[in-house]
């Protein structure tokens, strides 16, 4: 008989996530570190190569590692955060914003990525982004949308000159600018209490009830290149997805 082909056994690279989930939980991985290369776990836990990724799989998608290529896993929450995540699995089915918004551009500047940020970004602490903070409205009378951030790398700052920054999606000005494309893109949606900081600006009270919606877009190479974070006041903003069932064709 033909070998069997090997499979990471469901409880060994779960136990070996929750290891590593402990570990990084009591500091022995500080948010910032690196973990051991998958060589080094395989050697110390006595598993395949395929059982190591499946349990690096498990805490990239708790949120507590991001993983690069040339560089390693690096650890970027101690903590999962809880947050409710809706996986979008293909571009075309990317969200939009209504042609008829916009966005108002408040303040433009370079930041770097502290340890809070870096878990929200899903990058590593340390890490230089040009940010732009604007208010997204219908029209000049009505009240905001929300409030949107939207973190680029700091070579493509120059969108924020763009006559039509305002009203067209930024990774389709770096595209147009630059040469950079979408590869990969990540949504995720939770609910929280409004900051306090946006509270005045969105003309509501800190702690209401708000929706934030943080798009990650990946280019070459799997490389972060835009995250955009958008806060919503209850009320004010629907995300509607249609979904139809695929029917098998006959035989």
């Amino acid at each position: 008989m033909p070998p069997k082909q090997e499979t990471p056994k469901t409880s060994r690279y779960r136990d070996i996530a929750a290891e590593l989930q402990k570990a990084i939980r009591l500091g022995a991985y500080p948010v910032g570190d690196l973990l051991p290369t998958e060589t080094e776990l395989m050697a110390r836990y006595a598993a395949s190569r395929q059982t190591v990724r499946e349990a690096l799989r498990i805490i990239t998608e708790q949120g507590l590692i991001v993983r690069r290529a040339g560089l390693g896993s690096v650890v970027i929450a101690a903590e999962p955060p809880v947050l409710f995540t809706h996986s979008v699995k293909s571009l075309t089915e990317w969200l939009r914003y209504s042609n008829e918004t916009y966005r108002q551009v408040v303040r433009s500047g370079e930041i770097t990525a502290d340890r809070k940020l870096a878990a929200l970004l899903k990058c590593e602490p340390g890490k230089h982004w040009f940010l732009i903070e604007a208010v997204r409205r219908a029209d000049a009378f009505t009240a905001p949308l929300g409030w949107t951030e939207i973190y680029v790398l700091r070579k493509f700052a120059g969108v924020v000159d763009r006559r039509d920054h305002g009203r067209t999606p930024v990774h389709e000005q770096i595209a147009k600018m630059y040469g950079e494309t979408i590869e990969y893109a990540q949504l995720e949606v939770f609910a929280r209490g409004m900051p306090a900081k946006l509270a005045k600006p969105l003309g509501v009270k800190p702690g209401s009830p708000a929706l934030t919606m943080v798009r990650r877009y990946y280019g070459q190479r799997e490389e972060l290149f835009e995250v955009t974070v958008t806060t919503h006041p209850e009320g004010r903003y629907t995300y509607t997805m249609d979904m139809q069932r695929s029917l098998r064709p006959r035989v």
